[in-house]
C-alpha cells in the first residue's frame, strides 16, 4: 500500500516505492485518492490507478519498478513460522466461501496471516467474506492484502464495517471494490439486506491455533 492512512483513517500519505519519499496530508487539499493520483501522475509520478500501487516518484520512475514497501513487509513476516498462527483471526468455511473474522484492529502479524489466506485459497473457494464486526480500523497493510484478493480474481465481502472502515474505504476509492452487508448470511449469500434472507448455509468450521 503505497497510499498510507493515517490512524485516525482520514487522512492519507503518498510514498514513493523506490526512495521512501512521503507525500503527507493529501485529504484535506485533495479530497480523495482519485484526485490526488491524477495530479500527481501529471507531475512525473508513475504507477497503478489503485492505492496499493506500486508507486514511483519522478527521479525514480526511470530505474526498474521496485517491489511494494507494505508487500516486502508482509512477505517478511510470512517467512517467520508464527506468521501462520493467530489467535486474533478465525477461518470458517461456508459452502464455497471463505469467512474470516478478524477479532479486533489488524496488525503486521494479522496481515500476514491474512495474506497466507489469500495467496493460498484453493481453486474452488472464490469467495472471501471479512466479519469486520470486532474492528474499529483497518490499517493500510489490511486493505493492501483485500487489493491482492481482488486482483487475484477472489470476490471480497465485508461485513458489519464501522462508518470509520466505511469512510477510509472511501477515501481511498476502496470502496465499490468491496460491497459491504450487515448480516454475515447476508455477505456469504450475496443478497443485500433489503432482500429476504438466505437459508443459512451448512457450516464447517476451522480455528487458527490458539
Amino acid at each position: 500500500m503505497t497510499a498510507l492512512l493515517s490512524l485516525d483513517s482520514k487522512n492519507f500519505t503518498l510514498a514513493c516505492d523506490g526512495c521512501g519519499q512521503l507525500v503527507t496530508n493529501l485529504a484535506p487539499t485533495m479530497g480523495d485518492w482519485a484526485v490526488a493520483w491524477s495530479l500527481f501522475s501529471q507531475d512525473g509520478w508513475t504507477g497503478d490507478d489503485l492505492p496499493t500501487g506500486p508507486h514511483t516518484c519522478g527521479r525514480c520512475t526511470r530505474t526498474s519498478p521496485p517491489p511494494r514497501m507494505i508487500e516486502q513487509a508482509l512477505t517478511r513476516e510470512r517467512t517467520m513460522p508464527a506468521a501462520r498462527e493467530s489467535r486474533r483471526l478465525t477461518v470458517t468455511q461456508v459452502a464455497d466461501t471463505t469467512v474470516v473474522t478478524l477479532w479486533g484492529n489488524p496488525d503486521l502479524l494479522v496481515n500476514a496471516r491474512l495474506r497466507d489466506l489469500v495467496l493460498d485459497l484453493p481453486g474452488r473457494s472464490r469467495r472471501l467474506v471479512v466479519d469486520l464486526s470486532r474492528v474499529a480500523r483497518l490499517d493500510s497493510g489490511a486493505l493492501d492484502v483485500l487489493v491482492e484478493a481482488h486482483r487475484l480474481a477472489i470476490t471480497v465481502c465485508l461485513v458489519a464495517p464501522i462508518q470509520q472502515v466505511r469512510d477510509a474505504l472511501r477515501l481511498l476509492n476502496l470502496h465499490e471494490l468491496f460491497p459491504a452487508y450487515q448480516t454475515l448470511a447476508e455477505a456469504t449469500s450475496c443478497h443485500p439486506a433489503t432482500d429476504a434472507p438466505p437459508a443459512a448455509a451448512e457450516r464447517h468450521d476451522r480455528v487458527e491455533a490458539r
